[in-house]
């Protein structure tokens, strides 16, 4: 899979982001606690965060009293809104080789196999859409 560990700490970024502000410890999340809290090195999180905000997911403010919290409400964004800020032009199958083997049946069975992992890549994403960080905080807080 050509997907990173980044989609997964920036889901577990943002959750923490929204709690944490959502109980109000406070009005923006210092970026080096979210870091050592989630286990994250800095610079990652840094990148992370910067992922997610360029596409106004997080805003963050700078200062001592700075860090960053969600841009919009929880209900507003999606598991796939913060995969598309963090696996931008990823695949999730790699499909760029080529069989040594040619003809017609390599070539219709190279044809399949991408289509059904290109059908399943879509699924997930629609999964992914489906799903907002509301539906997860819910669950936090049972």
């Amino acid at each position: 899979m050509s997907y990173s560990l980044s989609f997964s700490q920036a889901i577990f970024a943002v959750l923490f982001v929204g709690d944490k502000v959502g109980q109000n410890f406070y009005d923006f999340v210092p970026t080096k606690e979210l870091s050592a809290a989630l286990n994250i090195p800095n610079p990652t999180a840094v990148k992370i965060l910067g992922n997610l905000a360029s596409v106004g997911i997080i805003e963050t403010r700078e200062g001592s009293h700075g860090g960053v919290r969600l841009a919009k409400p929880p209900q507003d964004i999606t598991l796939l809104d913060v995969f598309t800020a963090i696996e931008t032009g990823k695949s999730m199958f790699r499909q760029d080789y080529k069989l040594r083997v040619t003809g017609e049946k390599p070539t219709r069975a190279q044809k399949s196999v991408f289509a059904i992992l290109t059908d399943a890549e879509a699924a997930m994403k629609s999964h992914l859409a489906q799903t907002t960080i509301a539906d997860l905080m819910a669950d936090l807080n049972k």
